[in-house]
């Protein structure tokens, strides 16, 4: 148990420590196997139930378009659908995890594709959003979020759960409040906490909401 556990942590240190272009598909193809399995049994792994747990907490309505950024297996969408939400569509890098996703039939639509370039979406067509665990070394950066809110309406929630050692090192806080002074959202919540817990790793949660129609999001 304590060997799996450290050969989970070391994988998880691998994908955290990436360079942004490094072959992030690749390492999550490999890693969606067992991904669940290494996560929640082995580190008890928090970050999905805490950000669905906020998304509940500011929205009632069940029926609405939620967009699920950097889905991977569907842990996020499962801690949504626990919470009686039902329209949810994942986007992911890699087809190794969307396939994991998919045999949960949690998703209406399932999409490949990379975060950090344009995504094939309309504007303001989801009600709100979450992005969880994508932020982060090698993946995905601040200001990549100018994508995410192009597709979420206006005034809609996005919700970021990230890793905190990430969010310090790379000055994150002020990055995120640059969109925020440009005018594309409001951050309401911003909040330190531990995810795992099998072992100490600080989180961070960011509560945004989508600036109202009249600003410029590009």
């Amino acid at each position: 148990m304590v060997e799996t556990r450290k050969q989970t942590l070391n994988t998880l240190s691998q994908v955290s420590s990436l360079k942004l272009g490094e072959s992030l598909e690749q390492h999550y193809n490999q890693w969606s196997e067992h991904y669940d399995n290494e996560l929640i049994n082995e580190l008890g792994y928090l970050g999905p139930k805490i950000a669905a747990e906020a998304f509940a907490d500011m929205l009632e309505e069940k029926q609405m378009q939620i967009i699920d950024f950097g889905c991977g297996t569907g842990l996020v969408g499962a801690q949504l659908q626990q919470r009686e939400f039902t329209v949810i569509d994942g986007v992911d890098i890699a087809q190794g995890m969307l396939d994991k996703a998919k045999a949960k039939n949690i998703y209406r639509n399932l999409t490949q594709c990379d975060l950090t370039k344009p995504l094939l979406i309309e504007d303001n067509f989801y009600d709100a959003g979450l992005c969880v665990g994508s932020l982060g070394a090698g993946h995905v950066e601040a200001e990549h979020l100018t994508e995410m809110l192009r597709v979420i309406k206006p005034e809609g929630i996005l919700i970021i759960f990230m890793n905190e050692g990430f969010y310090r090192a790379n000055r994150f806080d002020q990055r995120l409040a640059k969109h925020e002074s440009e005018g594309r959202w409001h951050i309401s919540k911003s909040q330190q906490i531990n995810y795992m817990q099998s072992v100490e790793r600080p989180g961070r949660l960011i509560v945004g909401r989508k600036s109202p129609q009249n600003y410029v999001m590009r």
